[in-house]
């Protein structure tokens, strides 16, 4: 798993945009193809019932508002500055922020966006995620902070966690180069709590 720096994020949510607007894959249809199913460990992953909002049923918050739970550098670690992001495709309108970080070899980013309940970004990964374990790595379900989260780890040192708030909050951070105290040491410093009160 190779790093991805802001600037390419940016670059990726871009086209996605563009895609999703000659497509049309942000209407408004209420397919339940991750859980009607019911044979995949994702079946309820995505959806944690916190909410219960509708698709778009509140405004993202402004990027500008997100920028503040972006963790400064943990010891020994040094943080670019921050980019952030709003996107409005037909009635999807979610915005999002990322900060990169690096020690020595070792490289990590934070994202976290607000989907407004819309299944966009981070979100449509989170929904075909599933449990593995193998010899070179792993993807587990957990928590973080009392919201459902995924862990992945590929060798030798590409970690990942992915933690879901209220159903429309997404962060999502990734460590290249470094170890699993790295990783924790960045989920454990986003402020959960305060992300999940805004408005």
């Amino acid at each position: 798993m190779r790093m991805i720096s802001s600037a390419v994020i940016l670059g990726l949510f871009a086209l996605l945009a563009l895609c999703l607007m000659t497509t049309g894959c942000t209407g408004t249809s209420d397919t339940t193809d991750e859980t009607s199913s019911g044979t995949t460990p994702t079946a309820t992953a995505g959806a944690t019932g916190v909410s219960g909002a509708a698709k778009g049923s509140v405004t993202a918050v402004p990027f500008t508002a997100l920028i503040p739970f972006l963790p400064d550098a943990p010891a020994g670690w040094t943080a670019e500055d921050p980019v952030g992001a709003s996107t409005t495709i037909e009635d999807a309108q979610w915005t999002w922020v990322s900060r990169d970080y690096s020690k020595d070899d070792a490289r990590a980013t934070v994202v976290i966006q607000d989907s407004a309940y819309y299944d966009v970004g981070y979100w449509e990964i989170w929904n075909s995620l599933f449990s593995i374990e193998t010899t070179e790595g792993y993807y587990r379900r957990g928590t973080v902070s009392g919201h459902p989260s995924w862990e992945s780890f590929s060798k030798p040192d590409s970690y990942g966690t992915w933690v879901g708030v209220n159903d429309r909050f997404m962060v999502y951070v990734s460590v290249e180069g470094g170890s699993k105290q790295d990783l924790d040491a960045f989920v454990n410093a986003v402020n959960y709590g305060g992300l999940a009160n805004l408005k």
